[in-house]
C-alpha cells in the first residue's frame, strides 16, 4: 500500500516567496491551494491580535520598539515587507482576524501564540473570542511553547485542536499531551526520531514537524511518516510530494 503524504504547511506563509506573516503570502498559499499555513501571533497595546514572529518590530517592520508597547493605529503604520522587496512596501502587519477573512476557511490554518518573553495575560479568551466568531473550528490548530497557555486555552474550549511545540524529546510525549489536553505535537526536525513518530501515531498524535527546507529533509520526514511538513518553501516542497506521488 502506498505511503500517505504530508501535508504542505507553509511556515509564516512561506518565507522564501515573500515577507513573512503579511497577506501578500498568504494570498499567495490561497491561490496555490496548499493544505495550511502556519502563522504566530502576538497582542497589541490596544488588545488587537496581530501577525508577527518576533515581539521586536525592527527584525521584520519599518518600526522600532516592541509590539505590545504599540497601538494597532501605530502598528498599521509601519511597513511590514520593504525588508524583504520594495515590491512589498505597502504591506502592513494584518491582524490575525484580517488574515482569517482571507482565508475564509479555504486553508488549515496553525496559529503559534508567542507568550514569551513577555506574556499576554488572558491571550487565550481573546484568542476564543476570534476564533468563535471565524466558525471554521475544524481548520484551525492552535499552538505555543507556552505550554500553560495551551492548557488553559483547553480548558475553556475543546473547540480547537491544539499542538505541542517542543524542540526536544519528552519521556513520555502520550502521557504529556494527554495532561496538556493536546492531540497534535509539533518537534523541531533536528530533534526528531522515527521511533518517536511511531509512538506519537499509536497514541494518535498528529506529528506537523518544522521547518524542513532541504530536499534530505524532506525525504527523510516522508520516510518516517510524518503527518504535516512546515516549510518556508512550500512551492518546493509540493514539487517534491508530488514526484513521489507520481511514482
Amino acid at each position: 500500500m502506498r505511503r500517505k503524504l504530508p501535508r504542505v504547511i507553509a511556515h509564516r506563509g512561506g518565507r522564501k516567496w515573500g515577507p513573512e506573516n503579511t497577506l501578500a503570502v498568504f494570498r499567495k498559499c490561497v491561490d496555490a491551494e496548499f493544505y495550511g499555513i502556519e502563522l504566530d501571533v502576538h497582542r497589541a497595546k490596544t488588545g488587537e491580535l496581530v501577525v508577527l514572529h518576533f515581539d521586536d518590530l525592527s527584525k521584520t517592520t519599518s518600526g522600532r520598539g516592541l509590539v505590545k508597547d504599540k497601538s494597532l493605529a501605530q502598528l498599521k503604520k509601519l511597513s511590514a515587507g520593504a525588508w524583504f522587496s520594495a515590491e512589498f512596501a505597502n504591506e502592513k502587519v494584518p491582524t490575525l482576524q484580517e488574515v482569517l477573512a482571507l482565508i475564509d476557511g479555504r486553508l488549515m490554518v496553525n496559529v503559534e501564540v508567542k507568550n514569551a518573553p513577555d506574556a499576554y495575560p488572558g491571550i487565550e479568551d481573546d484568542l476564543i473570542e476570534l476564533l468563535d466568531a471565524y466558525g471554521y473550528s475544524d481548520k484551525i490548530i492552535v499552538s505555543s511553547f507556552d505550554h500553560a497557555f495551551l492548557k488553559r486555552f483547553k480548558e475553556k474550549t475543546d473547540a480547537y485542536k491544539t499542538g505541542l511545540l517542543i524542540n526536544g524529546l519528552l519521556l513520555d510525549l502520550a502521557a504529556y499531551a494527554q495532561e496538556v489536553g493536546c492531540t497534535a505535537w509539533h518537534p523541531q526536525f533536528v530533534n526528531l526520531r522515527a521511533d518517536q513518530v511511531k509512538l506519537a501515531k499509536q497514541a494518535g498524535i498528529e506529528v506537523n514537524v518544522w521547518t524542513l527546507n532541504e530536499v534530505c529533509e524532506r525525504r527523510s520526514a516522508v520516510q518516517m511518516g510524518v503527518d504535516g511538513i512546515v516549510t518556508d518553501d512550500p512551492e518546493g516542497l509540493a514539487t517534491f510530494l508530488e514526484t513521489l506521488r507520481s511514482k
